[in-house]
């Protein structure tokens, strides 16, 4: 019997101890100091989250989507620019206009860079940029552009090279850019003025 009691003893001795060490570690545990409370959690995925956004939609380009095209400061516009590309492939630019003629025309966009605010094109090389008569079939421009801030969903452009192709992207990227934006509206493109877009 007495050895019983001795077992029995032993066994609640050693519950309590166990009790103890794991209330000790219970608390421990949450009081760690480096242990992130959950509306911190909450708070830094939510971050995540949104920088995880805001880099996938970097891929996109600044520039997607349908535009109203104006020469320099004009206020009519006759030509409709529709754009599409995402990082890591090609993408398109189709410029449709009632004006000049009727001229519309199509060119690939080969690359762009949202920061550095330039983009490159190529003509289709077998039928041109959809024109009749395009002599620089599966040739490259460069093309600068920066956000208008005297109206939103506005932006200046000037083709950096558009009288002189170039042959590979390369060339075109190594293009310098010798425009002045301190007046686009009447100057700064070489001898003319920059082309404006407005979102539709």
């Amino acid at each position: 019997m007495k050895k019983v009691q001795n077992v029995r003893s032993k066994q609640t001795s050693l519950r309590r101890m166990l009790t103890t060490v794991a209330c000790s570690l219970v608390f421990t545990f949450c009081n760690n100091p480096n242990q992130v409370d959950q509306s911190k959690s909450d708070q830094n995925l939510l971050v995540g989250l949104l920088a995880g956004q805001a880099q996938e939609a970097n891929k996109d380009f600044v520039l997607n989507g349908q535009w109203n095209e104006f020469t320099g400061n004009g206020t009519s516009s006759t030509t409709i620019l529709t754009v599409a590309g995402k990082s890591g492939s090609k993408g398109v630019l189709l410029s449709d206009s009632s004006g000049f003629g009727g001229f519309s025309s199509c060119s690939i966009l080969e690359k762009f860079e949202n920061n550095s605010g330039f983009y490159i094109t190529s003509n289709p090389i077998n039928n041109g940029a959809c024109f009749a008569g395009d002599t620089n079939k599966g040739k490259f421009f460069k093309v600068v552009f920066f956000k208008n801030l005297e109206k939103v969903n506005s932006y200046w452009y000037c083709n950096l090279n558009a009288t002189t192709s170039k042959s590979s992207i390369e060339d075109a990227v190594a293009v310098v850019d010798n425009s002045v934006r301190t007046n686009p509206g009447s100057s700064g493109c070489g001898s003319f003025s920059w082309s404006r877009i407005e979102k539709r």
